[in-house]
């Protein structure tokens, strides 16, 4: 009798130790660096048992928790899922008990990551956490009027290197943009649209030929990248919206464009007619965003600017054709460029 209820004593023990050894937001960040062939027996030692891999590609792979505890449904479901996507990596763990969803908010914050500090994770349903290439979301939701409680961790892949404008659409955050080219050479600003209408971005190499402006879609956490504006001139508070004298934006362009390019010669690269708005637009010097030629102007946006075009009657419409505006010898140029994602 005495021995069954040591067993019994034994096996409420097991549990235990089998419910207190949980998948941290650490072993998350372990995770990402574990190349897929010893990615198997890291989630076994862990307690996970692979769920789902799709066929002949290893991107797409789950894991499930193994629990041995009598009352099972008491538990969450702690799952793992893996993928890749547009150069960055994926892992996501749902299930947690609330313990851990807490605890991991204190562990980001001892390993230096960045994120809201005026922010209680026991208040709010989602926080943010960056730190160089990578960003975690502590998230809850509820399903069933239940709570449930996640972490998301996604790694962006670091350029082997930036020689075009258009590589520095890789840089999701302000974050990342300090980890690669360090923090001397990106400062936090903001953005005039207008003398009332500001907008929290972040300037690379201010004041040098190779100034950029990145414009986030957060502005609390500098993320999600809106658009990035390429210019000699960077209408910015800490730029005091100025230029940089006597220069020319250096930045190169895949298609062969250039700040400061005259109408004509983007024309040739592009070969073929686009169109640019008129003084009756809001929009007016900026050309209209459509697939035309060789460039994406969906994609690519170019603002031009003409020292004496303002009261040239060709642009007293709503939009005009760059072929015209050649044709009349009209000293149109590329003011700046504005990539978007």
């Amino acid at each position: 009798m005495k021995g069954f209820f040591l067993l019994i004593m034994f096996l409420c023990l097991g549990a235990t130790i089998t419910l207190s050894q949980s998948f941290t937001v650490r072993d998350m960040i372990n995770l990402s660096a574990i190349q897929s062939g010893n990615l198997n027996n890291f989630m076994v030692k862990k307690g996970f048992s692979l769920a789902y891999r799709a066929p002949g590609n290893d991107s797409i792979t789950s894991y499930i928790k193994k629990i041995k505890v009598i009352k099972k449904d008491t538990i969450p479901e702690e799952t793992i899922e893996m993928y890749t996507k547009k150069n960055s990596k994926f892992i996501i763990l749902k299930g947690l008990p609330y313990s851990q969803y807490l605890d991991s908010w204190e562990s980001l914050k001892k390993i230096g990551f960045d994120f809201d500090t005026g922010e209680d994770i026991s208040k709010v349903p989602s926080m943010l956490f960056l730190k160089a290439n990578i960003s975690i979301e502590l998230s809850e939701e509820k399903k069933d009027t239940a709570e449930q409680y996640s972490i998301t961790l996604k790694e962006r892949k670091i350029p082997d290197s930036i020689n075009y404008a258009e590589d520095l659409l890789q840089f999701d955050s302000h974050e990342f943009l300090m980890s690669y080219f360090g923090k001397k050479n990106v400062r936090n600003d903001l953005y005039y649209f207008s003398e009332s209408d500001l907008k929290k971005c972040s300037v690379l190499f201010g004041g040098t030929d190779y100034q950029a402006v990145f414009v986030w879609g957060n502005e609390n956490s500098f993320t999600n990248l809106s658009y990035i504006v390429i210019s000699n001139v960077i209408p910015t508070t800490g730029n005091n919206r100025k230029g940089v004298p006597g220069a020319n934006n250096e930045w190169k362009f895949r298609k062969g464009i250039q700040v400061g390019m005259p109408v004509t010669d983007l024309l040739t690269l592009n070969g073929q007619d686009f169109h640019i708005y008129g003084n009756k637009s809001n929009l007016s010097f900026m050309i209209k965003a459509e697939k035309a030629g060789k460039i994406d102007f969906t994609k690519t946006g170019i603002m031009f600017y003409c020292i004496y075009c303002y009261n040239n009657d060709i642009f007293d419409q709503e939009e005009v054709s760059a072929e015209q505006v050649a044709k009349q010898n009209i000293p149109l140029r590329i003011f700046d460029v504005i990539l978007y994602p």
